[in-house]
């Protein structure tokens, strides 16, 4: 852990059933013509300290460099932890990235949700904890989330706990999209995916290469899963 070094702009990725994550850790890339360079490699972690012997955080960690090796934009794909685990893997998490970061890091998280608010595909965001420069750009022009939006990451609910207390700053990015039908294709879904991904690309320098997005998975109903925590409570 000493030996991971993240940018001051970190992207969490969950592996959530739906596939969201892995597709979109794919599809980040410099733009044509930029200098800047992509690294991937993957990292452990060791849970011990909590009891929880034998449990560990890993995931894919995408690296972009500037040309004179400067790290500008970090990404972390994580599986989707569950209690009790999600809270430890997300304390380490936060220390991974506040630890090495002189100024204040601004961690992003894109999700989608189902819920229907308005026709077509729209853009929620949402910071919590600290504000900066930064985040207050990135949802300039993204709607406020309803007071009934829920998160369905236990991994996420855990931060939006946290970040608060370390004064870290956290945007969430909700991709709307409408409830997938039996038999449907996921187009929309693909096509929610890219909405998010071009608005994020946009605003940290990087091209989404839509062409790369793995294929998404058939959801499983969430008609038997727990509800999660309200954003707002």
């Amino acid at each position: 852990m000493e030996n991971i070094k993240l940018a001051q702009k970190v992207i969490l990725l969950f592996q959530d059933p739906d596939g969201f994550g892995s597709s979109m850790a794919a599809a980040f890339h410099p733009k044509p013509g930029s200098d800047f360079i992509r690294q991937h490699s993957s990292f452990e972690i060791a849970l011990d300290k909590y009891g929880a012997n034998g449990s560990q955080v890993s995931g894919d960690l995408i690296q972009f460099l500037g040309p004179d090796g400067s790290l500008q934009v970090s990404i972390l794909a994580l599986p989707n932890y569950t209690p009790p685990v999600a809270a430890c893997a997300m304390n380490e998490i936060l220390s991974l990235i506040s630890s090495h970061n002189p100024s204040k890091p601004t961690i992003i998280i894109p999700l989608t949700t189902k819920t229907i608010i308005t026709p077509g595909i729209t853009l929620y965001g949402a910071v919590i904890g600290a504000k900066t420069e930064f985040s207050r750009d990135l949802i300039e022009k993204t709607a406020e989330p309803p007071s009934g939006l829920k998160i369905y990451s236990e991994p996420v609910a855990c931060l939006a706990q946290m970040a608060p207390v370390l004064d870290i700053a956290m945007i969430l990015l909700f991709g709307a999209r409408s409830l997938v039908q039996s038999g449907k294709s996921n187009a929309f879904d693909h096509e929610t995916i890219c909405n998010v991904g071009d608005h994020l690309a946009t605003h940290i320098n990087l091209e989404f290469k839509k062409e790369l997005l793995k294929e998404i998975a058939q959801e499983e109903p969430r008609g038997a899963q727990e509800m999660w925590r309200d954003l707002y409570g």
